[in-house]
């Protein structure tokens, strides 16, 4: 049946001009004008502040220094809804620098856009650039402690590791460097502090930190300990008792020459300028050297002392056998005593206020002495304003005698004093002046003679006079290397 449809000569002329007919509309239908037409919109946009992104720099060698501009303006254009769907970070500015080694030089750069977006200009288009080479630097490192610690402690000296570092910077920078510091907190500790990581900056002269430096390591291990604050001061040999008669002291030699005096701070400003050791006299009952053991005096108010002993080495000899000499001082001080209310002393010959002592004793004691060992004081007690001549009253360590003894020293004071004149009736001189008439204090040496060697002793006007005006201990005792003292009795 189907065959005879087919081979039947009309129905094949139909269905050819249907096929025609079907043919003629498809090529019509896509090259037709469409019935609706869709437009797109393209629009243009600026964005300022674009960054620019240098790459390529070998950084083990060099550094971008410098850079005349950091960042662009672009238009770009794109479709609208391409353009609002992006933010200004998605645009940047490329900087190749591969390749390239110290100098300076201009470069093109390179626009890095979203897609779908086509860039319409970008200003600049170009940027200078200055790439130095990199140094590195040895430095010693410091450690600066910010804070103090409890009251009556000190810190002691930084302990680092490593104590040096390696700093890298461009050239024209690592020349500034000045120091290369870490900071530790040390406010109100009270034992020995320790951290192990302590960051460290690079600075210039002028304190600024230099933010690129390099620092390897970057941190250090601190410790610093904190003891009690310390004065070191000199130690003098003071005496107590007598030789025997037949012996005399030859030599005195001590172990330690100074000590520690362990304090708060006011006690050490106002701490004497030496501490004392005392040697008993009375044993050594014949002649020899012995060492022997004496306790430091620790001042009032002080923590400690160190050491707490020393080793003082005594050579006592038959007094024929003592050679004596003589030392002249030169420069020794004259200190004033015995001025009253409203009244003014003032010493006017020697000009210098000093006067040179010449003195006698045992070689290795004479040899030993300083000024320090002696003193010179006037005593004005009882003196009517105008000028006098002072005799003076000389203060020397034990075994120590004034050569030549028979010149007075002498001094002459200009006294200035209150309206009311001193009064001078003998009647009630010890009432109105306990210190005694001028006649009287020139009377005190002889007062304070030691009755067993000839000596000033320590309770003599002389030396309470010279201790009030200098030191607790001026003119009262000797050095550590051996220099006697007739404070003592």
């Amino acid at each position: 049946m189907m065959d005879k449809w087919i081979n039947n000569n009309t129905i094949s002329k139909i269905l050819a001009l249907a096929v025609a007919v079907m043919l003629w509309g498809m090529v019509h239908l896509d090259t037709g004008t469409p019935s609706s037409t869709l437009t797109v919109s393209y629009d243009n946009k600026v964005i300022d502040n674009v960054a620019i992104q240098a790459s390529g720099l070998d950084e083990s060698k060099y550094v971008l220094s410098t850079m005349d501009t950091d960042h662009v303006r672009m238009e770009v254009r794109g479709q609208r809804s391409v353009l609002t769907s992006f933010f200004a970070d998605n645009y940047k500015a490329k900087l190749n620098l591969s390749g390239l080694g110290a100098g300076t030089r201009t470069l093109a750069l390179e626009p890095d856009l979203p897609n779908g977006v086509e860039l319409v200009s970008m200003t600049p288009n170009r940027v200078t650039v200055t790439i130095e080479e990199k140094q590195t630097k040895s430095f010693n490192v410091s450690i600066v402690p910010k804070g103090s610690p409890d009251a009556g402690l000190q810190l002691g000296k930084p302990v680092i590791t490593p104590q040096t570092v390696q700093v890298t910077l461009p050239k024209s920078q690592l020349s500034t460097v000045t120091a290369v510091q870490g900071a530790v907190d040390t406010d109100g500790i009270t034992e020995k502090f320790e951290q192990k990581r302590v960051k460290l900056k690079a600075y210039n002269k002028k304190g600024q930190e230099l933010t690129g430096a390099v620092i390897e390591p970057s941190t250090v291990s601190v410790e610093i300990p904190v003891t009690q604050q310390a004065k070191s001061v000199p130690v003098k040999i003071v005496y107590s008792g007598d030789l025997p008669d037949g012996l005399a002291l030859s030599k005195v030699n001590a172990n330690v020459k100074e000590a520690a005096v362990y304090a708060s701070q006011n006690v050490l400003s106002s701490l004497s300028s030496y501490v004392t050791a005392t040697v008993d006299l009375s044993q050594f009952t014949e002649a020899g050297t012995r060492t022997v053991q004496a306790n430091l005096a620790a001042p009032a108010g002080s923590d400690k002392i160190e050491p707490g002993s020393i080793q003082i080495e005594v050579t006592v000899v038959p007094s024929n056998q003592v050679t004596d000499t003589e030392r002249t001082l030169t420069g020794i001080p004259i200190v004033l005593q015995g001025t009253g209310d409203g009244t003014t002393a003032t010493i006017i010959a020697p000009t210098s206020k000093t006067m040179d002592v010449t003195v006698r004793g045992p070689q290795d004691m004479v040899s030993n002495l300083t000024n320090d060992d002696i003193s010179l004081v006037a005593d004005v007690s009882g003196l009517a304003a105008g000028q006098h001549e002072v005799t003076l009253q000389l203060g020397l360590p034990k075994y120590i005698t004034q050569a030549g003894s028979n010149d007075q020293l002498k001094a002459t004071v200009s006294i200035v004093g209150p309206s009311t004149p001193a009064v001078t009736n003998p009647s009630s001189e010890n009432e109105s002046n306990p210190s005694g008439s001028g006649d009287k204090g020139q009377e005190r040496p002889q007062e304070g003679q030691n009755s067993q060697s000839g000596y000033p002793d320590a309770n003599s006007g002389g030396n309470a006079a010279a201790e009030d005006k200098t030191s607790p201990h001026n003119g009262a005792d000797s050095s550590a290397n051996g220099t006697p003292d007739s404070s003592q009795p």
